[in-house]
């Protein structure tokens, strides 16, 4: 493994990021950065809620070929245990650490066998969410003990962070699609106490408003928003960043 001494420091990293044009540009930023730290290969990849429903775009990747072939044929993105991982997580986690929190698929353990048959043992995942997004950045190792102390560990997760954040801009339309959904103020103040767990009755003390009013202002906001339940009408109004 080739360690560097970190005298390439977040710092000097933003500002190269940030000068960079195009997504490739990005990439090979990525690239020379965290081969400083053992990792060979790269990718950043995003979902994003739009009218036909949640699409998943890649904003870079820095993949061997037969890799990529790989992976875009089989449809390994959606059978990645480390992707089922980061929609559940907010801080970064190794493939081990993944791995070792749940059982894995048939389909899960085909992605992983793989992932290790071309020298990947393993990898490091900042997972981004957003109102209707979600994003990965996710870094390959050849090591299966990666140095992850405190410091090392920061430093990674500024330097995905950084190298997302700089992609999404260079990536037109990655912003999440109002979807032409309009729900009123009473509405949304429904169901946002909908959410917090208040029944139609609570909700009324709260807004002077009556039971009966509510669920009428709970039920039209499900049926504009085409949802079947409360829940999920809750779940809308977050994915498309009414919330």
């Amino acid at each position: 493994m080739v360690r560097g001494t970190k005298s390439s420091s977040v710092d000097d990293f933003a500002g190269r990021v940030l000068a960079c044009t195009t997504l490739n540009a990005v990439r090979d930023q990525v690239r020379h950065e965290i081969a400083r730290h053992g990792y060979t290969a790269s990718a950043c990849r995003a979902f994003v809620a739009t009218e036909r429903g949640i699409e998943s775009r890649v904003l870079f990747r820095n993949w061997p070929k037969g890799w990529a072939k790989l992976s875009d044929e089989n449809g390994f993105a959606a059978s990645s245990f480390i992707l089922a991982e980061a929609r559940r997580r907010q801080t970064p986690f190794t493939w081990l650490e993944a791995k070792q929190a749940r059982s894995l698929t048939a389909a899960e353990h085909e992605v992983w066998e793989s992932a290790l048959a071309f020298g990947w043992n393993n990898g490091f995942v900042l997972p981004v969410h957003g109102p209707g997004y979600f994003a990965t950045v996710s870094m390959a190792s050849p090591e299966r003990a990666l140095d992850l102390r405190p410091d090392t560990r920061a430093h990674l997760q500024m330097l995905a962070l950084l190298a997302h954040d700089r992609a999404s801009v260079l990536a037109r339309g990655m912003a999440p699609e109002r979807v032409g959904v309009t729900i009123t103020a009473r509405e949304l103040e429904c169901l946002r106490w909908v959410a917090a767990g208040k029944t139609d009755w609570e909700i009324g003390e709260i807004l002077s408003i009556s039971a009966t009013t509510v669920k009428f202002h709970v039920d039209r906001a499900r049926a504009r928003l085409g949802a079947r339940t409360r829940a999920q009408a809750v779940a809308r109004v977050v994915l498309y960043g009414l919330y």
